[in-house]
């Protein structure tokens, strides 16, 4: 009698050895051959999960921004000023870049791929990342209403100062090497503190 296979296992599976190769060797470099033997099934039976590895590409970027964001609801939903969940959020956005640096040099050499070939809809960006930016918009309306920041704090501009940092750190970990989670927090924490200061420069924020 055969035993049962538990598919979701079995998927589950697929996705995190096809990242361990991804990791390991660049998205390129990787072929279903490979995701097969690691997985100790044939090419055929990975057929009948996926399509091709962008399609685990996808759903392992889907299933890694779940978890993320349940560690922002976790920080929303905590008992801190606005302002102090904010700086959380974005610590955690570092710590993230810097424990997985891996997978986001994967996501970069995976992306600027797509866009060399003209593949990759805007949407598919953008997706992963409103979600954080509104996180943010509400914090920063948060803590202008409580008072935390002054009234002339712009949430749109403010957030896209600090998401340049997030930028600025994940270009640094996947060309040079040179990042330092530190350093990164302390660039956020300044941009967070001239944000408290009543007299924020208005053409930073306004």
């Amino acid at each position: 009698m055969r035993n049962k296979v538990d598919h979701e296992q079995r998927k589950e599976t697929i996705v995190t050895e096809s990242l361990r190769l991804f990791s390991q060797k660049g998205y390129s470099a990787v072929n279903f051959g490979m995701i097969a033997k690691a997985c100790r099934i044939s090419r055929t039976a990975l057929y009948a999960y996926f399509k091709d590895k962008r399609e685990i590409f996808n759903v392992a970027i889907d299933k890694a921004t779940y978890r993320i964001e349940a560690k922002y609801a976790e920080i929303v939903h905590s008992r801190q000023s606005a302002d102090a969940k904010l700086r959380q959020i974005c610590i955690t956005v570092l710590s993230i870049l810097f424990d997985y640096r891996d997978f986001v040099c994967v996501i970069s050499d995976y992306l600027t791929r797509l866009r060399r070939t003209a593949e990759i809809p805007v949407a598919y960006v953008k997706r992963h990342t409103i979600g954080l930016k509104r996180i943010m918009h509400s914090l920063i309306i948060e803590a202008i209403g409580r008072g935390e920041y002054p009234r002339a704090v712009n949430p749109s501009r403010a957030i896209d100062l600090i998401y340049t940092q997030f930028e600025a750190t994940a270009m640094r970990i996947t060309t040079t090497g040179g990042a330092d989670l530190a350093e990164a927090v302390a660039r956020t924490d300044a941009i967070l503190s001239v944000m408290r200061s009543p007299d924020s420069p208005s053409r930073l924020f306004c």
